[in-house]
């Protein structure tokens, strides 16, 4: 059986606005930022609708430097990569996951200020030798 042409809206047919359409795929886009939005399109089977996947691959066009510069959440371009992944999409279905997710970014946030004041005199913390001593001798000041 033959499947019906489909049809795409034009955006004076939506009577929508260029700006407006900037906004709320700026809007869409920047909500990509959070672990538990994702979880939630993937329990909510957006991610299996091919149009929706095709949506998100045409969001790329955010990672030009034009149109980035409006962006202030800049983990939703880190995250639109990891949508175009099916593995990712299939994990981040499971809260856990993006529960775990979520708690990595608000570490990092809250501790961004205090290791870049570090990294700037000096005082970061090295990561622990690959040869196996523990990293003993890099003892802090």
């Amino acid at each position: 059986m033959q499947q019906p042409a489909r049809r795409t809206w034009t955006d004076q047919e939506l009577a929508i606005s260029g700006f407006e359409r900037f906004a709320l795929e700026l809007e869409f886009l920047q909500c990509l930022a959070n672990p538990l939005y994702i979880n939630w399109l993937a329990t909510k089977q957006y991610f299996d609708n091919p149009a929706f996947l095709n949506y998100l691959k045409y969001l790329q066009y955010w990672k030009q430097p034009a149109y980035a510069v409006h962006i202030t959440y800049p983990h939703c371009l880190f995250f639109l990569d990891l949508v175009q992944d099916a593995d990712f999409r299939n994990a981040i279905k499971d809260f856990s996951y993006a529960e775990h997710i979520r708690q990595a970014q608000d570490s990092f946030f809250r501790n961004f200020h205090s290791n870049r004041v570090a990294e700037a005199e000096g005082k970061a913390t090295a990561a622990p030798a690959a040869d196996g001593d523990g990293g003993a001798g890099d003892a802090m000041d």
